[in-house]
């Protein structure tokens, strides 16, 4: 009997430091820090992708695994490279499949949140459950936030009820004209069947506007609830979405759009560790300048003065991701202090390769450093000639 009582006394301690540890959290990174620790490390998600298509091939190779699943180490290969997954292609990956799925199946304003898609076929793939476990992984294993939701699903995900749906939290694109046209129009009789196929079933006159606007706003999230059921399936991996309810406030931050905190060019440059000459020396006016240059250029890109074309457009979070695998700014406040670049310069390159005209940066995004040839990166213009073209045509990994 003493044995046994002293077992229950054990499990009971056990059960409950567990449950505590679940749910008592003080900040997002004791959340991300927990997650961290429900990654089974008995065997890994190997997912191998070719770049091109990347988004629709990582999504349909995501749901194909069958002998391991989302709850072991993501391991990345892209196919063609000779990179080995230290963390860096992992990050890279997560990185691209959050920032597509973001396109590929959420809707909104820039600034305003976004909310699922009304598509049904994605539905019916099962797309939002991929999305939800590619969330929690990203969370889980270095990726940046899904920080893009509007208030109002973040809301539904946890309770299940469309708490607090109001104008300023509902941005639907498809339904933003008829909204204004109900607030706006003398006659609402001219958009009478448009109100009516949104559900709404009172009185259609001027005194009815503000019913009626509510009306559409509720359809339009109401059909998209469904969407968010199954993206709520896939944050169940770890037992993320039980700590999420617990722990609402807290977690609000990972998920729900707020203030902008891209990576920025003091983000990169301050966090830069040159590996420097001897003051003085030439050699140390060379790299001195060269850092002058890195530093103008994201400025220049983030002030958006650069001649791109939009679609193959820079930007600083491209060339982070360009650097480290990643494009976001570090979640974990452990990671962030000891994030460091390290710039190493290449004086020699004439005397290996006498005669030669160019050669680019070369970049160790696991090892996080990039080397910059002196002889072709003093002068501004073909520093952001040489870095454009490294960027644009260099993201793989080709030396190890």
């Amino acid at each position: 009997m003493k044995c046994f009582s002293c077992c229950l006394f054990f499990f009971i301690c056990i059960h409950y430091f567990t449950y505590d540890k679940c749910n008592n959290f003080n900040s997002e990174e004791d959340v991300l820090r927990w997650l961290a620790t429900q990654v089974d490390p008995s065997k890994e998600f190997a997912i191998c992708v070719s770049r091109m298509n990347l988004l629709e091939r990582g999504l349909m190779l995501w749901q194909r695994q069958k002998y391991s699943s989302p709850v072991n180490p993501l391991k990345v290969t892209f196919i063609g490279e000779p990179g080995v997954d230290s963390g860096a292609l992992r990050k890279e990956f997560l990185t691209e499949m959050i920032a597509g799925i973001e396109m590929r199946l959420f809707e909104g304003e820039d600034g305003k949140g976004k909310m699922p898609k009304y598509s049904l076929n994605d539905l019916d793939n099962g797309l939002f459950r991929v999305a939800g476990e590619i969330f929690a992984v990203s969370l889980a294993q270095g990726g940046p936030a899904p920080k893009f939701l509007q208030e109002w699903c973040y809301n539904f995900l946890l309770t299940g009820n469309l708490e607090n749906v109001s104008r300023d939290h509902i941005h639907d694109l498809e339904l933003s004209s008829l909204i204004k046209m109900v607030e706006e129009t003398s006659d609402l009789s001219s958009c009478t069947e448009q109100i009516l196929n949104c559900g709404y079933t009172g009185p259609i006159n001027e005194g009815s506007r503000d019913s009626i606007t509510r009306a559409i706003l509720l359809h339009s999230a109401v059909r998209r609830t469904t969407m968010l059921r199954q993206l709520r399936e896939g944050l169940q991996l770890y037992g993320f979405i039980g700590v999420m309810e617990r722990n609402r406030e807290l977690c609000r931050g990972f998920f729900v759009a707020g203030d902008d905190d891209k990576v920025d060019s003091n983000y990169i440059v301050s966090n830069l560790a040159p590996t420097m000459s001897e003051s003085g020396s030439q050699k140390h006016a060379r790299e001195t300048q060269i850092l002058n240059n890195f530093q103008d250029f994201l400025q220049e890109l983030e002030d958006g003065t650069t001649e791109d074309d939009a679609a193959d457009a820079l930007s600083v979070p491209r060339v982070l991701q360009w650097l480290t695998g990643q494009s976001h700014r570090h979640l974990l406040l452990s990671e962030r202090e000891n994030f460091k670049i390290k710039v190493h310069f290449d004086h020699t390159c004439m005397e290996r390769i006498p005669n030669h005209t160019i050669c680019f940066p070369l970049v160790s995004a696991c090892a996080q450093s990039i080397t910059f040839p002196t002889a072709h990166c003093v002068h501004y213009s073909e520093f952001k000639e040489n870095m454009t073209a490294a960027i644009k045509c260099g993201a793989g990994f080709y030396r190890i």
